[in-house]
């Protein structure tokens, strides 16, 4: 039996959702079916630079796309300040949540929102996709190698972002 598709809605245009957009047309087992930004024109112009299928319905409003019955998940690459209210919306409608990182301000707000995806049935992932990418098994086999490193108990990490100004 063929596994039916997720069939995902975007919330917004930010940047990052153009590479997300494009992870989810190769994904064999989701599709795009819904793109809803502030405006209609730029929702539009998203869906057509990012190769969205034609059916792929185009909103001028976020609300709308959660009432649409054909988006089973959304994509919420809005800013952190408005995850709380989209999250809890989108799974109070029965959508499966995908929060673009940072998942919410603090930890009460992501309790809000997991609290809101656990009554209502639906599953809640952040947009974190170190965890699944094919280096991250590579890293932890090379890692695991005790003739070369020991047996590690921990690995500090520091993330450095050096901007130019």
């Amino acid at each position: 039996m063929a596994e039916t598709p997720v069939r995902f809605g975007i919330l917004g245009c930010a940047n990052i959702a153009r590479k997300v957009c494009r992870a989810i047309a190769l994904s064999p087992n989701s599709t795009i079916s819904a793109v809803g930004s502030r405006s209609s024109d730029k929702a539009s112009r998203f869906a057509r630079e990012n190769g969205l299928s034609p059916a792929a319905k185009i909103y001028g409003g976020y609300e709308a796309v959660l009432d649409d019955p054909d988006v089973d998940a959304v994509y919420v690459p809005l800013p952190t300040t408005l995850h709380l209210r989209w999250a809890v919306l989108a799974a109070e409608r029965r959508k499966h949540v995908l929060l673009e990182k940072p998942a919410a301000l603090n930890v009460a707000e992501l309790d809000r929102i997991l609290e809101a995806c656990e009554s209502s049935g639906v599953q809640f992932m952040d947009a974190t996709m170190w965890v699944h990418h094919p280096r991250t098994a590579e890293m932890k086999a090379l890692l695991s190698h005790e003739q070369r490193f020991g047996r590690l108990k921990a690995l500090p990490i520091k993330y450095l972002n050096l901007c130019k100004e």
